[in-house]
Parts: structure tokens; C-alpha cells; sequence
């Protein structure tokens, strides 16, 4: 039987290197993107990777903070091996070792082995960065595309609009100085194609991307009101976002963005009236007053996201604009006044919720940073992409 063994220091303390390596959430941080952990003697733990590998087993010889082992099973191996981790602190650094034991011989493991080498290799790498930096590098490491996500169009949806393809991505605007901003692509776009690979959901972004560098251009086939459009678009670096460090600062700068948004909101609303909040483009289109409880569902998500990860959890996906939650928050609020007065109440539901972190949650780097692009960058820029959608329908609605 063959092993592998990787080492890593990571400037951190044990505890912290411990429930990175153990939290199901914390591992899709910086190892996998789903996980199912229950540390203790036996518990299971399942991990999967979007690429097509899984893993099942189970823990043993857990000894909280310092070691444990992995029963491992992976998708397609012979048979099961073993992962041991051991932790030693010193000096304010853990040391890592990890040991990938039981290994069969021979070409039937050849390429498994190879692969376990370089997945652990990246991993352990990601692992030091994620909790030294924030930064995964899964994400900054990759060239930046620069779109702003708005949702995903399934196969039958794009059938219904005619589109001959089997899904896609549909933005919500674009990145200040990014490639895809340079070649002019719009809200409402969607996206079909990157570099030959069809992007039937938002996870089909990031392997079309992973073989390039910033600063090459890619072939993207996207529609616009049901024309295909293709287009070069040059891949720019990843912005590092500048996150306030306490819950407090975070609140204030969040409170400051709301804020300027509710101002410009109330601007464009100025002298609305219920008919024209309820003008429809086209029969099954949004009015105003349904684009407002879309903002007020993506502000829930954004919520649950955060009290998840208090729990120890993470969400593995986001809702894809249901009808029926539409429809049943413009129930609830049936008019405009009711609908702002909601979305500015959960808005500052988020800032009470932020202000209120403890310091615990701070301290766990790429969750703070993931927080951070979220509430600072794509939540506002998600936003005013909507509210360019607003104005667009009151100039229709008075004929404009």
C-alpha cells in the first residue's frame, strides 16, 4: 500500500485549524462545495466537489484540536483509505500534517493517487490562505469575469423563450472596469457560452475560466431579447474587496449604502402612483412593486446566509426568483408604500443583524470577507440594476 504526506504552517491557533478542517461549512470555505460533517467518534462526513468527485466515510480517533482520522471512501476507488491529520501549535503557527494512507498500486490507482496528490497540495494551500487572508484562492486566483448574477435560466425556461439552449446565466449588470463592462454587456443579458463551455448554472463559470490568466480573452456567446450575440471578452484580476474589520464598522458602512440607495429609491418612486407601480412590460414581466419584493427576498437570503453560518452552516445555493414567494410578499405588502417600508425595514433588519456579530464571527477571515462582497458589492450592485429595471417601467407606464 502506497501513502501520501503533505505538510502546512499556518499562522493561526490549532482551534482555528481545527474547525476549518472538521466544520462541514467551514471546509466549503476553502476545500470542497458541499459538505456534511458530525465530528465524533464515527460520525459520518460526506464532501463533494462540483467537478464530479465525492467522498463518504466517516471519522475516527478524533481528539478535538490536535488529531483526527478519515475513513475515506472516494467516488470510483478500488477500495477505502485513510486520512490522518495531526496539528501541533508553536509559537502562534500550526503545524499541519496530513497523511493519505492505504493506497492500492498499480494502474487502477495511478491516476487517483495523482489526482489525491494534487487536490490535497492546492487544498492545504487554500486552507493556509483562507485563514491567514480571508482570500480563497479557488476564486481570487482565477481571472475575473465581471458579471453581477441576477439568476439562473433552466432548459425549460430558455425553451419558452425560444432560446436553443440548454440553460444559462442571466446578469443583473456588470463590474466597474471588468472585461465584461468593456464589451457593454447589459442587465438581462444571458450568458450561453464561455470559452466552448455552456454555462447551464452559475457553477459553470468557474471551470470554464480555471485554464486561463487575467489579462487573456475568452469567446462568449450570450442573448439579448432572444438574439445571440458573441463577442471577446478580456478576463481582468479579481478586486480584493476592503471589508471593516469590527461588526460595528461593517454595520455603519452597510448603514451608509442603504442609506444612499433608499434616497435614490425615493427619488424614482417620487409621484408614483399604484397604477403605475403595477404597469407590466409584458404579460409575464414584473411590475415595480414585484421588482421591490425580489429585492426583499434576496435580503432574506442574504440574512439566512449569515445566521447559517452562525449555526456552523452554509447555504449550497440560492433561490432562482419562485413565483410564488413573489407573489406572496406582494400579498402581504399589495401596496408601494407597504413594499418600501418592508424592504427598508429588512434592510435595517441586515444592519441590526451585522451590528450584533460577535467577535467570534470576525475572526473567521473568508467568512467575513464572503460577508463583505456580498452585502458591499453584490447586494448593491444587484440592486441598482433593479432600480435602472424601475425606471425604465415608470417612463413606460407614462409613456415614455
Amino acid at each position: 500500500m502506497q501513502s501520501l504526506t503533505f505538510t502546512e504552517s499556518v499562522a493561526v491557533p490549532a482551534t482555528a485549524v481545527y474547525y476549518a478542517l472538521t466544520n462541514a461549512a467551514a471546509l466549503q470555505e476553502w476545500l470542497c462545495n458541499t459538505a456534511q460533517t458530525q465530528v465524533r467518534e464515527n460520525g459520518s462526513v460526506f464532501l463533494s466537489w462540483n467537478q464530479g468527485y465525492y467522498m463518504s466515510g466517516e471519522f475516527v480517533d478524533v481528539v478535538p484540536n490536535q488529531s483526527f482520522g478519515l475513513l475515506w471512501q472516494g467516488r470510483g476507488e478500488p477500495h477505502a483509505s485513510r486520512v490522518d491529520v495531526a496539528l501541533a501549535e508553536a509559537g502562534g503557527e500550526t503545524a499541519v500534517t496530513l497523511t493519505h494512507g492505504n493506497l492500492g498500486e498499480g494502474e487502477a490507482w495511478a491516476q487517483t493517487i495523482a489526482e489525491l496528490k494534487s487536490g490535497w497540495e492546492g487544498g492545504l494551500a487554500n486552507l493556509k490562505s483562507t485563514l491567514e487572508t480571508g482570500l480563497d484562492k479557488r476564486v481570487f486566483d482565477q481571472p475575473f469575469l465581471g458579471v453581477l448574477v441576477a439568476g439562473v435560466v433552466t432548459a425549460a425556461q430558455a425553451a419558452e423563450m425560444g432560446l436553443p439552449i440548454a440553460g444559462g446565466v442571466k446578469i443583473s449588470g456588470t463590474a466597474p472596469n471588468s472585461g465584461a463592462a468593456a464589451i457593454g454587456l447589459q442587465p438581462e443579458d444571458i450568458l450561453a457560452t464561455l470559452a466552448g463551455h455552456e454555462l447551464v448554472n452559475f457553477q459553470a463559470i468557474r471551470p470554464a475560466l480555471a485554464p486561463y490568466k487575467a489579462g487573456e480573452k475568452v469567446k462568449l456567446i450570450y442573448y439579448r431579447s432572444g438574439e445571440q450575440m458573441t463577442d471577446l471578452l478580456e478576463l481582468s484580476r479579481r478586486p480584493t474587496p476592503e471589508v471593516p474589520e469590527t461588526a460595528v464598522s461593517f454595520a455603519q458602512t452597510l448603514r451608509d449604502i442603504y442609506s444612499q440607495q433608499d434616497t435614490q429609491l425615493d427619488e424614482l418612486l417620487d409621484g408614483v402612483t399604484e397604477a403605475e407601480a403595477s404597469f407590466r412590460l409584458e404579460p409575464d414581466g414584473w411590475n415595480v412593486k414585484e421588482h421591490l419584493a425580489h429585492l426583499l427576498g434576496s435580503e432574506r437570503v442574504a440574512q439566512i446566509g449569515i445566521a447559517m453560518q452562525l449555526s456552523d452552516q452554509a447555504l449550497t445555493g440560492f433561490p432562482n426568483n419562485p413565483a410564488a414567494w413573489t407573489a406572496g410578499i406582494t400579498a402581504v405588502n399589495p401596496t408601494l408604500a407597504d413594499m418600501v417600508r418592508a424592504w427598508k425595514n429588512a434592510e435595517a433588519e441586515t444592519v441590526a443583524l451585522v451590528a450584533n456579530l460577535p467577535d467570534s464571527f470576525s475572526a473567521r477571515k473568508t467568512t467575513w470577507l464572503n460577508m463583505g462582497v456580498m452585502l458591499l458589492q453584490g447586494l448593491p450592485g444587484h440592486n441598482q440594476a433593479h432600480f435602472n429595471d424601475i425606471r425604465r417601467l415608470v417612463a413606460a407606464a407614462r409613456g415614455g
